[in-house]
């Protein structure tokens, strides 16, 4: 079969590894995603490109980054490819954000020393005393 960089892997076996159906996998090359090196009658096989094409789109799609249509704008480098990039990236920053704001507070909370932290607690209070006007704000609006 030669060098591990030749080797064709079955759509099953693809699939278990990537953690996938192999329904997906059918999917991704019935939209143009994903190409199968070769087709030995209704087995789909995959070499090394494709499977390093499929990481990219696993990665993009299955962490939230980028819907499948968009994934498919990026891997075409189709007029948008730049605009989809951009506005992605955006969005995972917003996310990181988001997270490392819930990570500060599970931080203070695990060191809080007050029994309510919600009444008790000034970091807490205002923290969430701008959060609570902003949404009353736009309740108003």
């Amino acid at each position: 079969m030669g060098d591990v960089t030749d080797r064709r892997f079955s759509i099953s076996f693809v699939a278990r590894r990537f953690g996938m159906r192999v329904s997906a996998l059918r999917y991704y090359d019935r939209i143009g995603l994903l190409k199968p090196a070769e087709r030995r009658g209704n087995v789909r096989y995959y070499d090394r490109v494709e499977l390093r094409r499929l990481a990219l789109i696993h990665r993009l799609h299955r962490q939230g980054m980028v819907s499948l249509a968009d994934t498919a704008a990026l891997l075409s480098r189709g007029p948008a490819w730049h605009d989809v990039l951009r506005s992605s990236a955006g969005e995972l920053r917003r996310r990181i954000e988001e997270m490392q704001a819930a990570h500060r507070t599970l931080e203070h909370l695990l060191q809080c020393p007050g029994r309510d932290p919600i009444r008790d607690c000034p970091y807490l209070h205002e923290e969430f005393e701008t959060e609570v006007d902003a949404a009353l704000a736009a309740q108003r609006g």
